[in-house]
């Protein structure tokens, strides 16, 4: 047996390693199906594929037959793009899908790239050809240079905008803004930090990796149309190609935001490069990509071809507030009237409401006049924008509309808000209501206090005659019985020092213990009654007295489990000896036990004294709510109930009876 357990472990590293071999991922399909807790693994990995794409120093993408991955390269020098490379190494999550580090890699020979594959922009946001060599058809739209050697290209296919990153410099080679071509690169994306891919874009090593299918027209064939003909009807479709519009500059944001009026129509124009020098009422030619806004057509991408250099100060079209909700005056210079309902500041400009009658109009400035309050009446000047759409049927129609003041002077006062306006006569009468209901608050609060006070006056007598009665009781026990008991004691002294039969002197003796328990017992009833809750007495010294009272040789044996407690008001040590003593009476005279046990505890705030013995146990709760000439039971729960404790009797399976007794110490 134990031969061939020896055996067995001897084969084991060689059933590990042909495991492992058999758990190598071979190609870049089986690398990149990994999820990432697979990934994480670290699995065994041996590639053969073409590079397609190097970024040193840290990454090389590779492509095999299947699909493809990348690979880091470990501090070694990039492969080219078209080296055929074998790569070892190990599985790791990655950004976004698996990789390859712990590389291991040599260059086997040089070929030429694999073909593209053909890609729309919805196959690259899908990300099925991510880190792949794909092919991708569009318009330039734009070209700019970043850092040394990098530019920065920008394709339209459709709505849909791609950016190309090339690693070369702008050059005569480079296509013209306006051709349409294709593009051959690696599929990449920003990754967000949950793995997803947020907007995909393309690399390629240089401009050889771009075919111009069709040439950029040159600006003097591009076509001019005016905004009503923008994106209109063709038969051929919608145009995607660069168009020129004319017009006067209506107003000019951040030096980028054009709006343009061309005869009875207005367009707003997105600049590609910031401009200076435009000035309103300036006449311009533009040249740009059409592009559909929330409501109209606009220009994006746009460059400026000529400028004018009269100005002709563009003249506002007036118009009502209700009209400006038609939608046909859409990106144009408008002038409305109306009142002034609400306004806010953001930065140095702001935000205000007009209204006129049903009709309102959020307004936008760049900086606030210094004549803006609620209620006056003003013309606005401005460039309208719908904000939001909605379609009904076949038509679109404006569901939101907003106004950009160009400055300050667009705002013109017309008249002063009354000094009686719906919102101060609203507040008058606020304030009149506001001032009847605390009116009529005071006065039932007024009567309250009188009523809470004659009932506090009420007790605040019935307090002083209970006191007053109190002490009187005290007063009379004191001066009689306990004097009366006092000169008992004395005789029995005085007896018990005569008397020479043994017998008749333990006879007195035991009398005299008792007397002695008589006065102690109106001492503590005197106590009791004159009590302030202000003296402090020991729990423990106080139940140590019972002990004295029950001699061992008489009954049962007590047995005393007690916990450092700490010092407690003497009315409340009182309640707690009185409650004990009863208990053990009760369970000598009708439980017959050999043994009683007394414990006191202090858990979380909570004091617990319990009185347990082992004798018949109680049959049922109801025989401790007092029957006919017994009232032990009902004297315990009246003395629980005066210092907000809780009393429960209990049989344990072992038998006898338990008394708990459990007082919340922060109540004391």
């Amino acid at each position: 047996m134990y031969l061939l357990r020896l055996l067995a472990f001897s084969f084991l590293p060689a059933a590990g390693l042909k495991l492992q071999s058999a758990e190598k991922l071979t190609t870049a399909r089986e690398v990149r199906s990994l999820n990432r807790a697979e990934a994480e693994q670290g699995k065994p990995v041996e590639i053969t594929g073409i590079v397609i794409f190097s970024d040193p120093p840290a990454t090389a993408f590779l492509q095999d037959k299947s699909a493809g991955t990348f690979f880091r390269l470990q501090g070694r020098s990039a492969p080219d793009a078209g080296d055929k490379v074998r790569v070892k190494g190990r599985t790791f999550p990655g950004l976004f899908l698996t990789g390859i580090e712990e590389t291991e890699f040599e260059i086997l020979a040089s070929e030429p790239l694999p073909e593209p594959i053909p890609a729309s922009y919805d196959d690259l946001l899908s990300g099925k050809f991510h880190y792949q060599r794909v092919g991708f058809k569009g318009i330039v739209r734009t070209i700019t240079p970043e850092e040394e050697d990098v530019s920065r290209v920008t394709l339209a296919s459709g709505s849909r905008l791609l950016e190309v990153r090339v690693q070369e410099a702008v050059s005569q080679g480079t296509p013209k803004i306006g051709s349409r071509v294709t593009v051959s690169g690696l599929a990449a994306g920003h990754i967000n930090h949950r793995r997803q891919l947020v907007e995909p874009y393309l690399r390629c090593m240089g401009w050889s990796d771009f075919v111009v299918l069709t040439p950029a027209k040159p600006i003097s064939k591009v076509p001019r149309v005016s905004p009503q003909e923008l994106l209109g009807f063709d038969v051929e479709g919608r145009a995607e190609s660069r168009v020129r519009i004319e017009g006067i500059i209506l107003a000019v944001f951040n030096q980028r935001k054009l709006f343009l009026r061309n005869a009875d129509a207005a367009i707003s124009v997105m600049l590609l490069n910031p401009d200076p020098n435009l000035r309103i009422g300036q006449r311009v030619e533009v040249l740009g990509f059409p592009k559909m806004d929330q409501f109209s057509a606009s220009l994006a991408d746009a460059s400026v071809l000529q400028v004018s250099s009269t100005l002709n100060e563009p003249t506002p079209v007036s118009i009502d507030l209700d009209e400006i909700f038609e939608g046909t005056f859409d990106n144009d210079l408008i002038t409305v009237e109306g009142t002034v309902s609400d306004w806010y500041r953001l930065g140095r400009g702001g935000v205000l409401v007009l209204r006129n009658g049903e009709e309102t109009l959020t307004a936008n400035l760049s900086e606030l006049p210094a004549e803006l309050r609620a209620g006056v009446t003003a013309a606005l000047t401005g460039i309208t924008r719908v904000e939001a759409s909605t379609g009904t049927e076949y038509r679109s129609r404006p569901e939101s509309v907003s106004l950009t003041l160009r400055s300050a002077a667009d705002f013109r006062l017309l008249r002063a808000p009354q000094w009686w306006t719906p919102q101060r006569l609203a507040i008058a009468l606020i304030a009149f209501l506001a001032a009847t209901l605390i009116a009529g608050l005071w006065i039932f609060l007024l009567r309250r206090q009188v009523s809470r006070q004659t009932i506090a006056l009420r007790q605040s007598i019935q307090q002083e005659a209970a006191l007053e009665e109190r002490q009187r009781l005290a007063r009379e026990f004191h001066d009689t019985l306990e004097q009366d008991l006092a000169g008992l004691s004395l005789r029995l002294d005085a007896a018990g020092a005569k008397a020479k039969d043994g017998k008749i002197r333990e006879f007195i003796s035991g009398s005299r213990n008792l007397v002695s328990r008589i006065q102690e017992e109106t001492r503590s009833l005197v106590s009791d009654l004159r009590d302030s809750g202000k003296e402090f007495r020991d729990l423990n010294e106080a139940l140590s007295g019972i002990h004295e009272e029950f001699p061992q040789s008489l009954g049962p044996s007590l047995k005393w489990e007690l916990s450092e407690i700490g010092p407690l008001p003497s009315r409340t040590a009182h309640h707690l000896k009185m409650i004990a003593k009863e208990a053990i009476t009760n369970a000598i005279k009708h439980a017959g036990s050999g043994t009683i046990t007394v414990t006191t505890s202090a858990i979380e705030q909570q004091l617990t004294l319990s009185v347990c013995d082992d004798g018949c146990g109680i049959s049922r709760e109801a025989d401790t709510l007092g029957k006919s000439g017994h009232f032990g039971c009902m004297g315990i729960r009246e003395r629980a109930r005066r210092i907000d404790a809780v009393v429960s009797w209990e049989t344990p399976q072992c038998g006898g009876t338990c008394l708990f007794v459990k007082l919340p110490l922060n109540h004391v």
